[in-house]
């Protein structure tokens, strides 16, 4: 990212933007289009409503973010059906079957892969093949999942899956990149009233064409993406990636349990990338946040409805394990001074 900068029309910049495309491709298992969008994964959720959906979506809603996606949905007029478990529970592959089959008529299922607010990983792999098997359209909110862990689009049948630079690649924010299926394509040809600067196949053109994407790339942060995927291979490519932060995320919640701090999701559905630990009894988790941001450490305040009742960990980008361990040190004599 430290490059002298180029022109997004300029040869150094098309070479950079076709090369990390095909990385893409690669590290999400696809042979579908991939676009870099200058914006945050925001605007790839708008785009994935406004250019598949008419009438009626279904949301999986675990948290903040699944409510985002169906907030993006009704704002742009469509009816909603939402499939909303108790807070901390996955999305299950009967509630979402029995859902769709009350449902028929939706178009489209929106699922959060990884609800960071609460601390969450859903099923995905298992609930994809239900998605498809009633004929639905399936968009992934992959933004805090997609780096982190594995994510297979095609054989999954992801019709539109979407991340963003500052995540699991460590990379600065402002870059939104997604898979897009031929189906949805399809679709957004033949969409009214979806806009320009989302439209899918004003961004299929400008990519078929060889001019890269139709408005100004954010190069740093492309350049950035580029780098980490080329990290990832020398590496040992995703399996290395992916152990890597299971073991990282492992040793937080081990290290947390150690001091008598618990993970809020139900167990089995934690999380790879962020834990959403439980404030100590009588402490608010702001004030565990604040505590630790006075000692030099950058964790993260619960969110929404656990915005007081928790605080999170995330071990996204680049840490190291000795990070972790003076990390662990100090959340102990918080935790112990309280």
């Amino acid at each position: 990212m430290g490059r002298q900068m180029y022109s997004h029309r300029s040869k150094e910049y098309l070479t950079l933007h076709y090369e990390t495309v095909k990385l893409l491709q690669e590290f999400v298992s696809t042979k579908n289009q991939i676009f870099l969008f200058s914006s945050t994964g925001t605007g790839f959720m708008e785009a994935s409503v406004r250019n598949c959906v008419r009438k009626k979506m279904l949301s999986c809603i675990n948290g903040s973010f699944g409510e985002r996606f169906a907030e993006v949905a009704e704002s742009n007029g469509i009816t909603l059906v939402k499939l909303a478990p108790p807070l901390g529970q996955p999305i299950s592959t009967a509630e979402l079957d029995r859902t769709l089959n009350e449902n028929s008529d939706v178009e489209a299922v929106a699922l959060t892969h990884n609800e960071t607010s609460v601390g969450l990983i859903n099923p995905l792999k298992d609930l994809a093949p239900i998605v498809k098997k009633h004929g639905k359209l399936l968009f992934v909110d992959a933004v805090s999942s997609m780096g982190g862990t594995e994510i297979n689009v095609d054989e999954w049948g992801i019709d539109v899956c979407f991340s963003s630079s500052q995540k699991c690649f460590g990379v600065p924010p402002g870059l939104g990149m997604g898979s897009v299926s031929e189906r949805a394509l399809a679709l957004s040809a033949e969409a009214h009233n979806k806009g320009w600067y989302f439209d899918f196949k004003v961004w299929e053109e400008d990519q078929k064409k060889g001019h890269g994407t139709p408005v100004t790339s954010v190069i740093p942060q492309i350049a950035g993406l580029n780098t980490a995927l080329k990290m990832i291979q020398r590496n040992g490519g995703k399996k290395w990636y992916f152990d890597l932060y299971k073991e990282r995320n492992m040793k937080i919640r081990q290290g947390a349990e150690k001091i008598g701090l618990f993970t809020f999701p139900q167990k089995g559905s934690e999380s790879p990338t962020v834990n959403c630990i439980n404030a100590p009894v009588g402490t608010e988790g702001g004030v565990v946040y604040e505590k630790m941001r006075q000692n030099g450490f950058e964790l993260a305040e619960g969110y929404g409805p656990l915005k007081k009742k928790t605080f999170r960990i995330g071990n996204m980008g680049y840490i190291e394990m000795s990070d972790i361990d003076e990390m662990l040190k100090n959340l102990g004599n918080v935790v112990s001074s309280k």
